[in-house]
């Protein structure tokens, strides 16, 4: 599915790869006030964090870098983890405070100054803003989206309105308490655009990246109408363009994950892979219950069998103990993009017997899954939605 959506976009130099590491990407339209439009893309490492502007146009032409300039000689730099930009102001993730991230503004007017003349730098515009998270951002109208990145568990993302002056004041729900929405573990990056949220995660160098597309009106994850599909590892940020583009940055054509420092990434990417946006924001998927698991003969000729499903070569929780003629409930619901395939097997020692799979279309329906194989048969009631 990645494949068939994505391309190679615009790539960062090789002297900036060299010491710095690709984090977050914005996009800015009209950029120079003559129609060209330009990516920012911020980076960390040595020395201080950047905001480099590219071309989309060309494949690996850098217009600017431009240092983000800390808010004094002994302050630890940002991880510049984090990038979004309205028609004043830039905004990037400052460093922490206690257990409090941060969001520090730039003026767009500076940051047009030093990019025009191809080097610079921008200092922070007023005080710090303490969020609950900064870790990625976005921005929709006059509306700032940050949220937290998390290994362990699923987080959140809060919604702020944007002042005339950058001022960031926290939207909130009736009962007073923050908006905010569920994003899925090891988010790195959002984007906006057709109401739809679209995160990008990532959990190393050794694992694949995943894209999620989820309905924005939804703040509880689960009924989001989540679509899912894997992509290169190491991705970051994630931009929307007005002009129906989405632009993914990769970190793994750093020094850091290229090779020329410890294990490489198993995709090396030097900036950003396009796509266009409609073939990300209308995927098919839907979702399935299965329900009751019939055993009309079972496999085993002594005991029970031990079937397990699986669901996109997933385990469905554990395997379940049946015997011939029973029936068990099943009572899973699965989320799942494009078509979805189920899968039998019966667990032996002398290694599993697959007993068949069934690949299920998108669109409302109901019906049974026959499997069937070597004299075992078994039947699995399902409901699509």
């Amino acid at each position: 599915m990645y494949d068939a959506r994505f391309k190679p976009g615009p790539g960062l130099t090789s002297q900036e790869l060299s010491d710095h590491t690709p984090q977050g990407v914005a996009w800015w339209k009209n950029w120079d006030g003559t129609g060209n439009d330009l990516l920012l893309v911020t980076t960390y490492g040595k020395g201080k964090a950047h905001i480099v502007g590219l071309d989309p146009k060309a494949q690996n032409k850098t217009v600017g870098t431009v240092d983000i300039e800390p808010r004094n000689g002994t302050e630890q730099q940002t991880h510049a983890g984090a990038l979004a930009l309205n028609d004043k102001w830039v905004f990037v993730d400052g460093p922490k405070s206690g257990d409090w991230h941060t969001i520090r503004k730039y003026s767009l007017t500076d940051l047009r100054k030093a990019m025009t003349a191809g080097s610079g730098s921008v200092k922070p515009d007023g005080e710090d803003r303490k969020v609950y998270g900064a870790s990625f951002m976005t921005i929709d109208g006059d509306h700032l989206y940050a949220g937290k990145f998390s290994k362990e568990s699923r987080d959140w993302m809060y919604s702020y309105t944007i002042t005339d002056d950058g001022i960031l004041t926290l939207d909130r729900k009736e009962d007073g308490n923050g908006l905010r929405w569920e994003v899925p573990q090891w988010t790195q990056g959002v984007a906006v655009a057709e109401g739809r949220f679209l995160f990008s995660t990532s959990s190393g160098r050794k694992y694949r990246s995943n894209l999620y597309v989820t309905d924005k009106a939804e703040t509880n994850l689960d009924r989001a109408s989540v679509r899912c599909f894997r992509a290169p590892s190491m991705a970051e940020g994630i931009t929307a363009t007005p002009d129906g583009e989405a632009y993914l940055l990769f970190e793994s054509g750093s020094y850091k994950y290229n090779a020329f420092s410890g294990d490489p990434a198993i995709n090396v990417i030097d900036g950003v892979h396009r796509a266009k946006l409609s073939t990300l924001t209308s995927l098919p998927g839907g979702k399935v219950r299965l329900g009751t698991l019939h055993c009309v003969e079972q496999e085993d000729f002594v005991g029970d069998d031990e079937i397990q499903i699986k669901v996109e070569d997933q385990n469905l929780g554990k395997s379940v103990q049946i015997a011939g003629g029973d029936t068990t409930g099943i009572d899973k619901t699965i989320q799942f993009t494009g078509k979805v395939s189920v899968k039998l097997y019966e667990k032996d020692v002398e290694g599993d017997d697959y007993l068949g799979q069934q690949v299920l279309e998108p669109g409302s329906q109901a019906g049974i899954m026959e499997f069937a194989k070597d004299g075992a048969r078994y039947r699995l009631s399902y409901k699509m939605t």
